[in-house]
């Protein structure tokens, strides 16, 4: 996000009532966060990851009512001040000595609520991020052959999704048989077969964008194609109760009630239904019940699923002005759904 954005931290410090909800106007009010999607959110996108895989990050926010700082490892101190300047963001830079660590310890989170609404910024990099993931799945589905395995796959997803900046914490493939049983399929040497599934989400600037897309080679059976449809139909209902305000346990009850209504009144069991987007892959899972409201500026990702291979599953941006789609492709097929038509099978050419 650009440098000259305000900064997150700097809305938190300067903000009478935030400060006061997080105990930063007391004395010794202090916030100490290494949580990957805190911090993500407070460096306005920077802050990548050495490790991907690490429950903390390299970075270490922490915020008063004084200011606020960032420290980190000396040794990445060079690739700091070169590459992700958080002193353009308002913040202290403060390097500590490697081996012996900073000796803070992270206060509880309290974050999380704050995160969820997007400003301009945000929304403008899902936009581009969202854009960018559709066209690696694009170029990815328009090289696959029935006989690759679902691994090259996977590799050949990651990478095209890799070359645009993203980390994919998320791949999973598909093929004929598998399709049909499993809700997270990792990928294996099996081979493609038939029909497959593709499924990613990506992250880059902090933000997560999740897309699935379902192909066939030649004319996709009957019943996949059927299955397809009702995903389809409840993805589009999740999307049409997705108002601001609305909480996500209403959303979710409008989504069991096309399940229902599709003849399937039991498949929001067997897999999760998605539900708010952005620093992390779900923010906020939508279960029945649940309290959390949408905000007015929000991401969502709803991927309902049928047993038999069926899944539909978008990155869709909530304005004022309504529903946008961010990872839309038109041109691979679509199910005319209200509000918005959701992806159909991409058919490709047979063997």
């Amino acid at each position: 996000m650009s440098a000259s954005a305000p900064s997150a931290v700097r809305g938190l410090v300067d903000n009478a009532s935030r400060k006061r909800a997080l105990g930063l106007d007391a004395a010794g009010g202090v916030l100490v966060t290494s949580r990957p999607a805190d911090v993500r959110w407070l460096l306005c996108g920077r802050g990548r990851p050495i490790d991907a895989s690490a429950p903390t990050s390299p970075y270490t926010v922490v915020l008063d009512s004084a200011g606020a700082s960032v420290l980190y490892p000396d040794i990445e101190d060079s690739r700091v001040r070169a590459e992700e300047p958080f002193d353009e963001l308002g913040y202290e830079l403060v390097p500590y000595r490697w081996h012996e660590g900073h000796g803070l310890v992270d206060t509880p989170p309290v974050l999380d609520a704050l995160r969820l609404e997007l400003d301009g910024d945000e929304l403008a990099c899902y936009r581009t991020s969202g854009a960018a993931v559709a066209n690696a799945m694009r170029e990815t589905l328009a090289q696959l052959r029935p006989e690759w395995t679902e691994l090259r796959t996977a590799a050949e997803l990651a990478a095209r999704a890799r070359a645009r900046g993203f980390t994919t914490p998320v791949v999973l493939v598909a093929g004929d048989a598998r399709q049909l049983v499993h809700r997270h399929p990792l990928p294996t040497e099996a081979a493609l077969g038939r029909h497959a599934l593709l499924a990613v989400t990506a992250e880059r600037e902090g933000l997560h964008v999740s897309m699935t897309r379902l192909v066939s080679f030649g004319p996709p059976p009957h019943e996949l194609a059927e299955l397809v449809r009702a995903a389809a139909e409840v993805d589009a209902a999740y999307l049409a109760a997705s108002r601001p305000g609305a909480t996500l346990g209403e959303v979710f009850a409008a989504g069991a009630e096309a399940y229902a209504a599709q003849g399937f009144p039991e498949e929001w069991r067997l897999h999760h239904q998605g539900g708010l987007t952005g620093y992390r892959g779900r923010e906020v899972f939508a279960v029945p019940g649940e309290p959390t409201p949408i905000p007015e500026r929000a991401a969502l990702a709803w991927n309902p699923s049928v047993t038999g291979g069926a899944k539909s599953e978008d990155t869709v941006l909530l304005t004022p002005d309504g529903l946008e789609v961010v990872t839309r492709t038109p041109d691979l097929g679509e199910i005319a759904t209200a509000p918005i038509p959701r992806p159909a099978i991409v058919v490709l050419a047979a063997a």
